[in-house]
């Protein structure tokens, strides 16, 4: 009997050094929170020390654990987890920290997980074994944490999504007190924030990666098909020439004029196979430019003799021997202007051509003006992206890939100068680009046998 009342009365007493005890420990908080002003936690180091890092991770094998372990640091847990929801909408484990990796499934916790995105709070294990509050996912709740080892489960959120979650654990028995709370609550919002960056950057590096191939691809194709059909164009505009000379036998006025049809046609299918080589190369940065002094004033001339003109308009070229000479590629200046000239001549069925150039600085600024059809604002954005035209349609009226623009872009950046438009619809368009007078910016390369311009 007396050994009874030794008993009773030892655990009377380790009860009520218990209760003391929560109680002490509660009136420290409060008196450590209200009474001397000072927090629990030092909230400007935390941000200092961790947080202002996750956003400068690009890399998610690197961000996750680093989460993890500052979360472990910040409230002296042992051990914690992070899931994710992939783009399946389901919910994968990602990182592990202070634990062993394991697997686990999540369909037998909807409820749980519901309850969770519904209060988007912090749950603990305390709050399932000593409240009525959630009795309904109690066992479910439990499940959850026996299963990820863990005192607190944390919700992330991305607008109103449950993105993911953290779950801390740890090997001592730990109350997590409103302040606590909070500071998970804070935690939260950053780490979500930081991973749904770091996944946004990682798609669009993945995005990057995808569009880069598609585009190597594109160029790759357009060099080869262009090369495979150059060789025999250049049979067939040949053939038609010496049939139409005579050189297999005398033909008549009939057949003279459809061997220059086919002579015609095989020419401007030439030229667009060799422009859509041009842009592959230039694409790909493998177009080399033989740079001299050039007269521009003659090449313009030049082109201009042989363009096909309507009755309806005049060409107009103030470009005489007093315009400066600069320096380029002929061959490719000549395909600038033709570009230009030939687009001009095409949305211009009645009017006038203005070609003239000045001096500006250390350029030469070259313009085209014409009085046709204009382009609108919105087509001016993309008028010198490939395959496009003024009229885009389908069932337009002018013809052409819609590559000329995009070439005479390419190759005047490619010498140092910069190609603009100025356009309304209605009244005509003035294409202007510049050339150098200078050959400052060039070097040698002595194994090509070219000068280039140094970028």
């Amino acid at each position: 009997m007396p050994t009874i009342l030794v008993s009773t009365g030892i655990i009377c007493f380790m009860l009520a050094v218990s209760m003391v005890a929560l109680r002490w420990q509660a009136f420290y908080s409060s008196f450590r929170r209200i009474i001397l002003r000072r927090p629990q936690y030092d909230y400007h180091k935390i941000f200092r020390d961790y947080l202002e890092r996750f956003n400068t991770i690009g890399d998610r094998r690197e961000l996750y654990p680093a989460i993890l372990s500052a979360a472990c640091r910040i409230i002296d847990a042992s051990g914690a987890s992070l899931i994710i929801r992939d783009s399946k909408d389901t919910l994968q484990m990602k990182a592990t920290f202070g634990l062993k990796p394991f697997s686990f499934d999540v369909g037998e916790v909807k409820e749980f997980l519901t309850r969770l995105e519904t209060e988007r709070r912090v749950i603990t294990r305390g709050d399932l074994v000593g409240s009525t509050r959630y009795r309904d996912i109690k066992n479910e709740g439990l499940r959850w944490f026996v299963q990820f080892n863990a005192e607190a489960c944390v919700p992330l959120f991305v607008g109103d999504r449950l993105y993911g979650l953290v779950n801390l654990g740890s090997r001592k028995k730990k109350r997590y007190d409103r302040e606590t709370r909070d500071l998970l609550k804070l935690l939260a919002v950053q780490f979500a924030t930081a991973i749904h960056n770091a996944n946004l950057y990682q798609a669009l590096i993945k995005q990057n990666l995808k569009l880069q191939e598609t585009s190597k691809f594109k160029t790759q194709l357009l060099a080869n098909v262009s090369h495979e059909l150059r060789t025999p164009l250049t049979g067939i505009i040949g053939l038609s020439e010496l049939l139409a000379e005579g050189g297999d036998g005398p033909v008549n006025e009939e057949q003279v004029k459809h061997l220059f049809l086919i002579r015609q046609s095989g020419t401007k299918l030439l030229d667009t196979v060799t422009a859509m080589l041009d842009l592959s190369k230039l694409e790909v940065d493998r177009l080399n430019l033989a740079i001299q002094k050039v007269n521009i004033g003659k090449v313009v001339s030049q082109v201009a003799s042989d363009l096909q003109l309507n009755k309806y308009t005049k060409l107009e070229v103030k470009m005489g021997d007093d315009t400066p000479g600069v320096y380029g590629d002929e061959q490719r200046l000549r395909q600038i202007v033709k570009h230009l000239l030939e687009n001009a001549v095409k949305f211009t069925k009645r009017g006038k051509i203005l070609i003239n150039a000045e001096k500006c600085g250390e350029m030469l600024k070259v313009s085209i003006k014409d009085t046709g059809i204009g382009i609108d604002k919105k087509r001016q954005k993309i008028i010198f992206e490939g395959f496009h035209q003024a009229d885009g349609s389908a069932t337009r009226e002018y013809e052409g890939l819609g590559l000329g623009l995009t070439i005479s872009k390419k190759l005047v950046e490619l010498h140092g100068g910069r190609i603009w438009l100025n356009s309304k619809v209605g009244r005509g368009s003035e294409f202007n680009f510049t050339l150098p007078l200078k050959p400052a910016g060039v070097y040698s390369d002595q194994r090509a046998g070219t000068r280039r311009f140094a970028s």
